[in-house]
């Protein structure tokens, strides 16, 4: 395969001090982490990143600080966020053309729920707990305050100040940049990893060449399982998830009382004037951005289709479920918005059965780190989890309670498995 342009071919150094499997979004924050601690690192994926394959893709992510998954990520989300911003900086320092605001738009993040709903609950106990600088709106309010909302009665929305909107392919090619600088290698295509049963090196056979390395970091996303099952004897129930997403045109409407450009079709969507937002509703729990030039983009949180990384369908309009839904949620939620379908896309979530992610060490080899399982709210933390992992593969204390995170929570007794 050839290598792209860019990358430097990893040919010229036989031993490393840590191989990164998967060049994705964890995997460039941790070998940015440990190449700026001096490591010498080698970076392994089947594709060149920032590409399609993975779960990184799909141009806008949301970050979202009152989070509904659990206070305990807060304190990781605090950090996320400053590290984001000092990206933006390190964008520039290293000649890119990114300006603040290309990394990361700080629009604020709008939770959507019932009263009594579940996400309103959740999200007002992260707010309670780390005196977050939210505002709570009655449906009234959040209605007249963004006149693109439908909302019932009993809505209830969260204001999250903090939040808003990541862009993933300028935030990895910010970071593959970072790496070469900082002297990591990388090999693109396939091969195999295990730990030397006598030294507990690391041994990798990758495109016909071999490499030894002190440490090994699984950041291999879809494809982990695979990885911990066949090379390094280690079954953990981590399920790959075919999730949908779609960018509509909002249609032609009357623009709000407020000073907007004259030449926008409809602007009650426009960024940075309407916020990303998560919604809980019957239908399911949904998620969005504001139109960015390429329409209001909105994908479903829960659902989808079991696969594997080789076995998904790709093609969006295979089942006309994937619009369907889709449509049929912005209908009612951002009436005006569902407009004309511009294009669609699938991408994939490698889920956890408590969609906690999993950091740790494996159970025999304290040399080999494992993230994954990151359960499709995962980017908004590699800024921070490249940090955490770096400092793993080091034996440095991680600066953050990884208690949630623990594999042995999912698998039991793992020094038993083989």
């Amino acid at each position: 395969m050839t290598h792209s342009t860019g990358w430097t071919a990893a040919r010229t150094q036989a031993s490393y001090d840590t191989v990164v499997l998967g060049a994705g979004s964890m995997g460039l924050s941790t070998a940015d982490a440990l190449t700026k601690q001096g490591q010498t690192v080698l970076l392994l994926d089947r594709y060149d990143p920032p590409h399609a394959f993975g779960s990184h893709h799909g141009d806008t992510r949301l970050f979202r600080m009152a989070y509904a998954e659990g206070a305990a990520y807060i304190p990781l989300l605090q950090d996320a966020r400053r590290r984001w911003l000092d990206l933006e900086h390190r964008a520039q320092a290293l000649g890119l053309p990114y300006r603040p605001g290309d990394l990361f738009a700080p629009i604020g993040v709008i939770n959507v729920s019932r009263e009594s709903g579940a996400l309103a609950k959740e999200v007002q106990d992260s707010i309670d707990a780390y005196a977050l600088p939210c505002e709570r709106l009655d449906a009234q309010e959040a209605m007249s305050r963004w006149p693109g909302l439908s909302l019932a009665d009993d809505g209830v929305v969260y204001l999250d100040s903090q939040g808003g909107v990541l862009f993933p392919q300028a935030c990895l090619t910010v970071y593959k940049e970072a790496c070469l600088a900082q002297g990591a290698k990388v090999m693109v295509g396939q091969g195999r990893v295990w730990v030397d049963p006598v030294s507990l090196d690391i041994s990798i056979d990758w495109n016909g060449e071999h490499f030894t390395a002190k440490n090994l970091v699984v950041t291999a996303g879809a494809g982990a399982k695979d990885v911990l099952d066949s090379q390094l004897g280690l079954s953990l129930p981590l399920q790959v998830t075919r999730k949908t997403v779609a960018w509509f045109r909002p249609r032609a409407g009357t623009a709000p009382l407020r000073s907007v450009p004259p030449a926008l079709p409809n602007p009650l969507y426009e960024a940075p004037l309407f916020p990303g937002f998560l919604a809980e509703s019957e239908q399911g729990t949904f998620y969005g951005f504001p139109d960015f030039g390429d329409g209001v983009k909105l994908g479903r949180h829960d659902g989808g289709t079991p696969c594997t990384l080789d076995t998904v369908d790709r093609d969006f309009a295979s089942d006309p479920r994937d619009e369907r839904e889709l449509r049929s949620f912005l209908e009612s939620f951002l009436p005006q918005a569902a407009g004309r379908l511009e294009r669609g896309s699938v991408c994939l979530y490698t889920m956890t059965p408590d969609e906690h992610f999993v950091i740790d060490y494996h159970p025999r080899y304290d040399n080999v780190v494992i993230a994954t399982g990151f359960s499709g709210h995962g980017f908004k933390f590699a800024s921070v989890v490249g940090e955490v992992v770096g400092r793993m593969v080091t034996h440095v204390d991680a600066g953050c309670d990884l208690s949630l995170f623990q594999a042995k929570r999912l698998t039991g007794n793992m020094d038993d498995q083989e």
